[in-house]
């Protein structure tokens, strides 16, 4: 009878002293690492987010350039397209008269250099009408970036945010909570702006 009071004693001493070590070791450690990650120094990070999509669909800065930049392309393919319609004549022109026999070969000869410098020029000049056309593009968008993180950056000190996301399709953020979604500010923001400005 000692002996099993002896081993009672033994097996509640230590599960006091696990409970013991495990209170103030395991639990104390545990808490601050928590604690540190789901808090900032000062609090909950203040997080937000806008949807690149709607912005870019609502901005009316970038709407205008945009369309404009769509209304040079548009009249360039048309001026493109009616250039080789009239170079095509030309070259059907031109074979029709040396299969008829009425040209000599060395006229035959001089009028395919010709129209073969004129093809070689037209393919020139689309390439560097479609090289400058993609500069454009690539301007008006480094413009817009510039102009959207500058405006973020303001709205960012203004309202201390610590994080500004991207949201939309082909983002790296899958789900959000709508309360946090700040894309009307933004847009408001940045088409006032333009406004003030006087910029077109």
């Amino acid at each position: 009878m000692k002996n099993a009071s002896l081993i009672l004693n033994i097996i509640l001493l230590l599960a006091v002293g696990y409970l013991f070590v495990d209170h103030f070791s395991g639990s104390a450690k545990a808490e601050p690492a928590v604690s540190e990650a789901a808090f900032g120094p000062s609090g909950p990070l203040n997080i937000v987010y806008v949807n690149i999509d709607t912005l870019l669909t609502k901005y009316d800065y970038f709407r205008q350039k945009q369309e404009a930049l769509a209304q040079r392309e548009q009249k360039a393919g048309a001026d493109l397209q009616a250039r080789r319609q009239t170079l095509e004549k030309e070259i059907a022109e031109a074979q029709r008269k040396a299969q008829s026999g009425l040209m000599a070969p060395k006229d035959i000869q001089q009028m395919e250099q010709q129209l073969s410098l004129k093809q070689q020029q037209f393919v020139q000049e689309q390439q560097m009408l479609r090289q400058e056309l993609m500069a454009e593009s690539q301007a008006l968008q480094a413009e817009i970036q510039q102009k959207i993180d500058e405006r973020l950056a303001e709205l960012r000190d203004e309202r201390g945010y610590d994080y500004v996301l991207s949201y939309g399709p082909g983002t790296g953020v899958l789900m959000v909570n709508d309360s946090l979604n700040i894309t009307s500010l933004v847009i408001e923001q940045l088409n006032a702006k333009e406004e003030v400005t006087g910029e077109e």
